[in-house]
């Protein structure tokens, strides 16, 4: 590689950059090293520089389960940036089960990855006896309880709090809020942001909320004929997820029920299927892959014992006004 950068004028850090397709290089530069490697048939021995780095050259992804459509955005984003600079990426799928999970994050502690991204919202008890664990872990999306480690993530009470908003502005004072797990500080943060919005807007005895210890198509079916079984029906439902607001908008259909002429519906994420039900889903939308690509570089940044650790990252969010919310 050193021949390469005396050859293109450059230092060997720009040429592993540009073998890497870096944003960091320009097109020019890239260019140009591509085609000297060309001439001279040089090819890039990933193994052995992951050696020299006393690397592994791959990233593990921990996330709750692999069949939301929540996660594979993210993933798209996290795998991109991360094979910028030459890693694989892992994805391992916990089910929400503490033995599957310990599993996983073993793979930190025998060398297997390099890094974690954390998508379950909580810490492996296992990496936790592992030193300096705080600088090879970061989380993503989903918040964990421990600030020593860096994460992305958007603020969930506030986008609560906005989703709750627009359904006042329309006129209805009778809200339900179908929640998530109590156990998962995300979904905490939205039923806090839910409450506040309501407490400020002088409904505190309109406040319902149903929990539910999933946030699937079934939370949704479950939570919404609880909330029709109870003697006041409200007039707007927030669901914690989208997946949970399109369970509860069938069983209102099978109720009888019109969308959003008897009872209005806003959902959380923003997934690829929420423009196309029916009635169109309003939500909030989370940028998923850009939340990705910030988490895979706050991965490499904290990885660099040379830098200080990355602060934790809130991306915005958007209200997506659409008719099941009677916009």
């Amino acid at each position: 590689m050193a021949d390469i950068a005396r050859m293109a004028d450059v230092d060997i850090s720009t040429v592993s950059r540009a073998l890497a397709d870096s944003p960091k290089v320009t097109e020019e530069t890239k260019a140009r090293i591509r085609q000297i490697v060309e001439d001279t048939g040089y090819v890039v021995n990933h193994g052995a520089r992951m050696l020299r780095n006393k690397r592994s050259g791959q990233m593990l992804v921990m996330l709750p389960n692999i069949a939301a459509t929540f996660f594979p955005e993210v993933v798209l984003g996290i795998e991109d940036r991360l094979q910028e600079e030459g890693f694989n990426v892992v994805v391992g799928s916990t089910r929400n089960d503490k033995e599957r999970e310990d599993s996983l994050a073993r793979q930190l502690l025998t060398g297997a990855a390099d890094g974690v991204i954390l998508m379950t919202g909580h810490l492996p008890s296992e990496l936790e006896a592992l030193p300096q664990y705080d600088r090879r872990v970061v989380g993503v999306s989903r918040a964990i309880d421990n600030n020593g480690i860096p994460q992305v993530n958007i603020d969930n009470e506030a986008a609560a709090s906005t989703a709750t908003a627009h359904l006042i502005s329309l006129g209805h004072s009778s809200i339900a809020h179908l929640a998530g797990p109590a156990g998962s500080p995300t979904f905490r943060a939205r039923a806090d942001g839910y409450t506040s919005m309501m407490q400020a807007s002088g409904l505190t005895h309109n406040v319902s909320t149903i929990a539910s210890n999933r946030f699937n198509l079934d939370a949704g079916m479950d939570s919404m004929r609880r909330l029709l079984a109870e003697k006041n029906r409200p007039t707007a439902v927030l669901c914690a997820s989208d997946e949970m607001a399109m369970g509860a908008m069938q069983i209102a259909r099978e109720a009888g029920l019109s969308i959003p002429g008897d009872i209005a519906f806003i959902g959380f994420d923003d997934i690829a299927f929420s423009s196309v039900v029916t009635p169109p889903l309003s939500t909030i939308r989370i940028p998923r892959y850009d939340m990705g690509v910030m988490g895979a570089q706050m991965l490499l940044c904290n990885l660099d014992l040379d830098q200080a650790k990355p602060d934790s990252v809130v991306m915005p969010h958007e209200l997506i006004s659409r008719e099941s919310s009677g916009a």
